[in-house]
């Protein structure tokens, strides 16, 4: 009988602090990294870590005899809102797992997955998913990594020489998820071991590292469990549907990590896979028979660096996570029955974290749409601002720069320098969108109205003024306003044109004239012009995404969703009093992308000019 009869899963959560480099091979001048962190690693950095604490009785009982605790890889974690790139995330962090092997795209940019251990097209090319896939198969994940050569000293006695090496590692900022599997007696045990190694990562927090410094990736870490109010979890894998399957129902069993087999001749067998899945099945699950459905296994080599010995482990051939045995029992698989059988992986070296796997239902099976990809980077937490290595750092109260006169030149500075290009962005897109009802003006049109602007003015407000009045003043002979510095009204030819092009405006708005939509820049109503006409952060969200990067008022740098403009109390404050200066960036960028785009048509669509005389 087995005394450490309990099991459980200690998930937690590891936030890389440097890059990381976990080696896939002993080429001493070419380190590519896994994607994913092994057990093994992680195993040495629990072992580093209590040798520095002088914990020589639990570095024996947790990491040498490999009883009470197993290791396992950790996965990338996707948080919510960690992506920007993913406004509609799931709305708790899911782990992707290796891709089952079953899962193929129709095509070479096929855009469904399809399961092809089902009906299969032989004419359509496939190819196999290869991303990490959530169990629910509704997010994959992209691990962000660096390549980078340089030149160094190889750790030989020869001459030093110096010798090209090349690294490709991990990204920092990045959060992956490990559930060790823990083993004790009775569930109190279970519990105090959960509490015990939870404080010894938080008594080393700061000092763990991952991985080998020889590799230039510093391997720094931040570890802790995933939720220090329920440390133990009693699944391998969070699931995501029933964990229950009646009678004649497929089940699939995902290998997650490489799985180290032996045939029957004792040598080192990847296939041999379904027989130990058999095997398994007939000591765990006595008198239930299993047929095997269908298969899919891939061999890769799998090797280790020795911390202790500072030296690598020979490499063995394994069966590639992701494997996939699809199952048919003659009896109810029940939740305690599946959960014992995760509680067993296969192969050897299980304390390393080799031969886990899950049991999961199949998908549907007709084609399912891909799934998009994010990155796992580090969730932001109210109050705190991410670092670029993953780390939260909590913040105080903000500045306020109407204390401080220095302050608010450098707020105004920073705001505007962050605005002015997604305007200009914006007055481009209005008149490519407005090209095709701008007909009845010309180029030599706009560029006189666009004089009004480029002219030297003492403030913002008197270019306005100066293109409102050229817009609206009368055809006299005589300048708009009588000086010699003003600009020629246009004829009321020029002044009908103007009427009667249109200016289209995004949201399904109406358009406006050209005419009435350069009247009301006046000082006195600039404001509310700029209000009617500034990027809406529906369309143009560049715009709102650009000042909240550098509003000093926003702990997190995201634009607020408490009010329709997606700008900070603060930022709107600015916005008033810089409307005159940003309308006449937007009219002055309009002006000169609309007499582009009139001047293209004129060329014979080319841009540049060069048309057929």
């Amino acid at each position: 009988m087995d005394v450490l009869a309990v099991n459980g899963y200690l998930p937690l959560r590891l936030v890389l602090t440097d890059t990381l480099a976990v080696r896939t091979s002993f080429d001493p001048l070419r380190v590519d990294s896994e994607h994913t962190i092994g057990g093994r690693a992680q195993r040495g950095m629990l072992a580093a870590a209590l040798r520095r604490a002088g914990r020589e009785r639990e570095l024996h009982d947790w990491v040498a005899r490999g009883a009470q605790v197993r290791f396992a890889p950790a996965h990338p974690r996707l948080e919510p809102g960690a992506d920007p790139g993913l406004p509609g995330a799931a709305p708790r962090a899911a782990v992707a797992y290796p891709a089952p092997a079953y899962l193929y795209t129709p095509g070479k940019d096929g855009d469904t997955a399809v399961d092809a251990f089902g009906d299969t097209d032989p004419a359509t090319p496939y190819r196999a998913v290869r991303d990490p896939l959530t169990p629910d198969r509704s997010l994959r994940a992209a691990v962000r990594t660096t390549a980078e050569q340089y030149l160094g000293r190889p750790r030989t006695g020869e001459a030093a020489r110096s010798a090209p090496f090349f690294t490709t590692s991990v990204d920092p900022g990045q959060v992956f998820e490990a559930r060790w599997q823990l083993r004790a007696p009775d569930p109190d045990a279970l519990e105090r071991l959960a509490e015990g190694i939870a404080a010894l990562l938080a008594e080393a927090d700061g000092t763990l590292t991952l991985g080998s410094g020889g590799t230039r990736a510093h391997g720094g870490v931040h570890v802790a469990p995933v939720d220090p109010d329920r440390l133990l979890a009693p699944d391998r894998v969070d699931p995501v549907h029933a964990r229950s399957w009646e009678a004649g129902t497929p089940v699939d069993l995902l290998l997650l990590s490489p799985a180290l087999l032996v045939g029957a001749d004792g040598q080192a067998r990847p296939q041999a896979l379904v027989p130990a899945v058999l095997d398994l099945l007939a000591r765990r699950l006595p008198g239930v028979r299993a047929h095997v459905l269908a298969s899919h296994v891939e061999a890769g080599l799998v090797g280790a660096y020795h911390r202790g010995y500072q030296g690598p482990m020979a490499q063995r051939w394994a069966a590639r996570p992701g494997a996939v045995v699809r199952l048919r029992l003659d009896r109810d698989l029940t939740t305690d029955q599946a959960r014992d059988l995760e509680a067993h992986p296969l192969g050897e070296r299980v304390v390393d974290g080799h031969g886990q796997f899950t049991l999961l239902s199949p998908p549907p099976p007709g084609p399912e749409p891909l799934a998009p990809v994010a990155v796992p980077l580090a969730g932001r937490v109210p109050g705190t601002v991410p670092l670029a290595d993953g780390r939260a750092v909590p913040v105080g109260e903000p500045p306020l720069p109407e204390r401080d006169g220095p302050l608010r030149s450098l707020y105004d500075e920073l705001l505007w320098n962050a605005a002015v290009e997604p305007v200009r962005d914006h007055a481009r897109a209005l008149a490519r969108a407005s090209a095709h009802r701008l007909d009845p003006l010309t180029p030599h049109l706009l560029g006189r109205l666009r004089e009004a602007t480029v002219h030297p003015h003492p403030t913002p407000e008197n270019a306005l003024a100066a293109l409102e009045r050229t817009v609206t003043a009368p055809s006299t002979g005589r300048t708009a306003t009588g000086s010699a510095d003003a600009h020629k009204a246009p004829y009321d030819r020029a002044v009908r044109a103007l009427a009667r092009a249109r200016l289209v405006r995004p949201g399904g708005r109406e358009p406006v004239t050209v005419q009435s939509w350069l009247e009301g820049l006046s000082a006195r109503t600039s404001a509310a012009w700029w209000s009617d006409n500034r990027p809406d952060p529906v369309y143009s969200p560049a715009y709102a995404r650009a000042i909240a990067a550098v509003d000093l008022s926003l702990p997190d740098g995201l634009p607020p969703d408490d009010h329709p403009s997606a700008l900070s109390a603060r930022a709107r404050e600015w916005e008033g009093r810089a409307a005159p200066r940003l309308a006449l960036t937007l009219v002055s960028s309009w002006l000169a992308e609309a007499a582009r785009a009139l001047r293209a048509e004129q060329d014979g669509g080319r841009p540049g000019g060069g048309g057929a005389g």
